[in-house]
């Protein structure tokens, strides 16, 4: 449908140009505030993308401001005056944006080095890390040790409501116990008819009837049985390693399922023989069926994929973005033999072993001489070393080097906005500081970004971080910078040095 006339054409400010443009011929760029008029004076209603614009009434008409979504693709205006009117446009992508195929690069490189880090961590603590059916390996003791209460509430629940079902037994009972006549009672009296006490009482003192019991012995309960047997079993291997931490939590929970062993339902029980098959309970009932899940999955580590813990949307760039730059930073540490134990960023979920690395949650991995390198580290004024005065703050990236802190923080920030977002991070600086004297405890910040810094080369040059002890680096996917990864060795340079 044709636009309003050009009195009411909605236009927009363009930055770049310093004029105001027609709708239908400004070039939208995403992640972008826009400010917009009319001179249309009666009420109307504007939309992108379904989402109402907010607006203000002027003398001359309308205006008000409109952010663009951090997602390129096809926009969608829409204009309620009279009539309803629509305008599609296109939604540009920012000079700071990653293409898909830089996304997808940073999707492998991130799996590719947590590969390299798992590989690493199953080496220190003595393990396979690549485990296989049937026997110990590391993933398989980190998926019982971080499930194993869900498996014992479950217990709990099948312990209290067992599966049971009603038998009949054939049998020689007395007259007076016969609690149900049944067909069969009344033909074998028929049969048998003179062999009372008397007229009176016809029917014999013994009497052959079937008897109504309840049993435990299902299908189901007899292959939880077997599965705790086995349970018991792999536990006692866990007991015999060397690990004093897996062989105490293994003892625990050895314990725990020869409790469970000794429950009154199982006694009557006999495990399960041959194959197991799924039933329509271990299909519908919702705790057998939970039971049977986690003992499925329990042996599923011959082979075995790491993941991200959640899915991450294309307009969350920025998300990943954080993710990727931590892992290119342990990427660094590793191939210079900084790295000691990364199993702290790995966690295991029903789909599989996946990176514990996620926004709010604190994930460390332990360097030579004592240092760490965490993701999302948490401070807050009742933290042990280090603390803050006035709120909880959490950096993306800490490296903390003989009781000194470095922050680096991933910004998918465009040049502009820089100086900006390089000013934000003196609140780390002057808010975080040691527990024990009040002293500023960081050292240094540093902001990631995939920008160019052709807008602001100052902040990106030597001169001013030595000057300043911050400034920015450039990280892009598929590029290297040679300039981070030697800042990396200088602040750990003293730690190797201890460990010499």
């Amino acid at each position: 449908m044709a636009l309003p006339s050009s009195g009411d054409n909605p236009e927009f400010y363009c930055s770049d140009t310093g004029i105001w443009t027609p709708i239908d011929q400004m070039l939208f760029e995403e992640a972008r505030i826009y400010r917009w008029r009319t001179s249309y004076r009666e009420p109307f209603q504007f939309f992108a993308l379904g989402m109402p614009i907010s607006m203000v009434r002027t003398v001359t008409g309308w205006e008000g401001e409109w952010t663009a979504p951090f997602q390129s693709g096809l926009l969608t205006f829409t204009i309620e005056q009279a009539e309803r009117i629509t305008l599609e446009t296109y939604l540009f992508p920012d000079k700071r944006k990653i293409t898909e195929a830089g996304y997808t690069q940073m999707i492998a490189d991130i799996l590719a080095e947590a590969a390299a880090c798992f590989q690493h961590c199953g080496a220190y603590l003595k393990f396979d890390s690549k485990g296989f059916a049937r026997k110990t390996s590391l993933a398989q003791w980190d998926y019982i040790d971080r499930s194993f209460y869900r498996l014992q509430q479950w217990f709990r629940d099948i312990q209290a409501r067992p599966l049971r079902r009603l038998t009949t037994n054939d049998q020689w009972i007395r007259r007076e116990n016969v609690k149900h006549v049944t067909p069969a009672l009344l033909a074998w009296s028929e049969r048998h008819p003179g062999n009372g006490m008397s007229r009176e009482i016809p029917v014999p003192e013994l009497v052959w009837s079937g008897v109504r019991e309840d049993t435990y012995s299902v299908y189901e309960n007899q292959v939880l049985l077997r599965q705790l047997r086995e349970l018991q079993h792999l536990l006692r291997e866990y007991q015999s390693i060397s690990l004093d931490a897996i062989r105490s939590k293994a003892g625990y929970y050895l314990d725990r399922v020869n409790g469970w062993l000794r429950s009154s339902f199982l006694q009557q029980l006999q495990p399960h023989a041959g194959s197991v098959v799924v039933s329509q309970v271990f299909r519908k009932h919702p705790i057998y069926r939970n039971w049977f899940s986690w003992f499925q999955q329990l042996y599923q580590f011959n082979e075995y994929s790491i993941g991200l813990q959640s899915s991450i949307p294309l307009k969350d760039t920025y998300h990943l973005y954080g993710i990727w730059v931590f892992m290119q930073l342990v990427k660094i540490l590793r191939e210079n033999g900084s790295l000691l134990n990364s199993s702290d960023l790995f966690t295991l979920e029903q789909n599989g072993l996946v990176l514990n690395l996620s926004e709010t949650k604190e994930s460390r991995i332990k360097l030579v001489g004592g240092a760490t390198l965490a993701y999302q580290r948490r401070f807050k004024p009742s933290t042990l070393d280090f603390v803050t005065y006035t709120h909880d703050m959490i950096p993306d990236i800490v490296l903390e080097v003989e009781g000194k802190l470095y922050i680096f923080d991933p910004k998918y920030r465009i040049d502009r906005n820089l100086p900006m977002a390089l000013g934000e991070m003196h609140k780390y600086r002057d808010g975080i500081v040691r527990s024990t004297d009040g002293s500023r405890a960081v050292e240094e910040v540093y902001i990631i970004t995939p920008a160019d810094g052709k807008e602001n080369s100052i902040l990106f040059g030597n001169d001013y971080m030595q000057k300043h002890r911050m400034g920015v680096y450039t990280l892009k996917p598929g590029e290297g910078n040679m300039k981070l990864a030697v800042k990396l060795m200088d602040i750990m340079r003293g730690s190797i040095e201890v460990m010499i």
